[in-house]
Formats: structure tokens, sequence, C-alpha cells
């Protein structure tokens, strides 16, 4: 399954594409650690981490639990980020989140603008989710930007642990019609 936008095209992960997505881990390692909420141990980073992920990420996805896609430029299907919609419960309250991660090679040229169009359509397409939450730090004026060019709307704020410290983010939202 892929979904196309202009310059770029979303397709699931196989695990064949273990050594392309370690190499964009390894390389964003630093900006990633600094906004995600995930705990990473040094295995993690090695070519048999990066495959059990993606291989994880495939079961959840049969599950119904997990989207998630490497983001590819049309001209040299050249990998430039990572995007994922996943399911998380809160209390009793189920909630579809979407995260991502563009290569510092590749920031600012509009290319998670137009992935995340694509992961919008294959949600109403393709999934029964009905709203897709995400939240930036409040100084992640990219992101930001990104979510609001997508039709998600400001809606408070969140403390979200990120390497063990709690760090304000505010939280945006988009009704799937």
């Amino acid at each position: 399954m892929k979904y196309s936008a202009e310059r770029i095209y979303v397709r699931f992960w196989n695990v064949d594409d273990a050594s392309l997505l370690l190499d964009l881990q390894v390389r964003n390692r630093a900006e990633i650690e600094n906004i995600s909420a995930s705990d990473r141990e040094e295995s993690f980073y090695s070519l048999e981490g990066q495959r059990s992920l993606i291989e994880s990420w495939n079961k959840k996805k049969e599950e119904g639990n997990r989207y998630s896609f490497g983001i590819f430029l049309h001209t040299a299907d050249e990998l430039v980020g990572e995007i994922s919609l996943f399911e998380i419960i809160l209390g009793s309250t189920p909630k579809w989140i979407v995260g991502y991660v563009t290569d510092t090679l590749h920031q600012g040229k509009g290319y998670m603008s137009e992935a995340l169009q694509c992961v919008l359509e294959f949600a109403k397409h393709e999934t029964e989710i009905t709203r897709i939450e995400a939240g930036a730090v409040p100084d992640n004026t990219g992101s930001i930007r990104v979510l609001q060019k997508a039709g998600f709307k400001e809606n408070g704020s969140q403390p979200v642990p990120i390497q063990g410290t709690l760090k304000e983010h505010t939280m945006f939202a988009v009704d799937i019609l």
C-alpha cells in the first residue's frame, strides 16, 4: 500500500527496510530522543533492533492498533522520515496519536506536511479512525506548522515524559470525516 503526494510517498515498512530505518535513527538520534516519550536501550540502535521494531509495527498493523510508514522521495526513493498512527488507552478512553520525524537533512522542505496529508487520507479511507491527536513542545514551531496546515486545532496542553522529565506539550486534534 502506497499513498502519494507531489514530491513524496508513504508506504508501510518491511523488514528489508531495517538498514534504512537504522540509518535514519542513528543520524537523527539526539533529536529523536529529545522529543520521544520512548526510552531506548543501546540495542535499539542495531540492525536487529530495527528489524524487531519493524516486525512489531507490522504485528500491530495486523491487530489494527498501529500504522507506521516510511516517507520516501519520488525522485530517488530516498527515505526522508517516518510517520505513525498509534492507539493508546488513557483511562478507559482510546485515542489515536500521530507521531513523526523528518531526517534533519530534509527538514523545512514541506515533506512532512505532504506525508501527514497522505496518512490522514489513509486513516479516512482505510480505517475506522475518527479523530487523531498530536502534541508538540511549544518551541517546535516546524511541527506545529505541519499540524496546523493539516487542519489540526489546538486543544490544550499536557505534560509528556521525555527522557525522565515532564515536558509541557501543546496538544492538537483533527476530526476525520
